[in-house]
């Protein structure tokens, strides 16, 4: 598994989050380019809600991108109150369509669940949530716990 830091996205001094990716064999791609995840989060100004994504190569059943609330007391004082971001790996042939969903609702679901985890009040942001998206049947389908 690779780990690496990503550059400081270039508005404002936020701390970058930690970064992993898991090798792949040639039959499986990851749903989403990294440059498109970065780009979304930046626009929608939930860049520091998040203080890991990792790319992990085993698909699990039909999920291709889950983000997990940790609440505000608990973990490290860096993960109290930010999210981990896991984008599951694909079959190769559907990744260009798992995109597409990715990019034209997934993101759009995932920012304004970043959104949320900044303006909840504290009896919320004091338990974890998460955020589920999975493809089936060629649509998008996300559920929020």
């Amino acid at each position: 598994m690779k780990s690496l830091r990503p550059e400081p996205p270039e508005t404002g001094d936020t701390e970058p989050y930690s970064f992993s990716k898991d090798e792949l064999p040639k039959t499986l791609s990851y749903p989403l380019k990294r440059s498109l995840l970065d780009s979304a989060l930046q626009s929608a100004a939930v860049y520091d809600a998040v203080y890991s994504v990792r790319y992990l190569g085993r698909p699990y059943l039909n999920i291709v991108l889950y983000a997990s609330f940790t609440p505000d007391w608990q973990g490290h004082p860096t993960v109290r109150g930010r999210c981990l971001i896991t984008v599951r790996a694909v079959q190769s042939e559907q990744r260009h369509t798992a995109e597409q969903l990715l990019v034209g609702e997934g993101l759009p679901i995932l920012c304004r669940y970043l959104t949320k985890t900044r303006t909840e009040g504290n009896v919320w942001r004091g338990t974890e949530h998460t955020v589920t998206l999975e493809i089936q049947d060629g649509k998008l389908r996300d559920s929020d716990e």
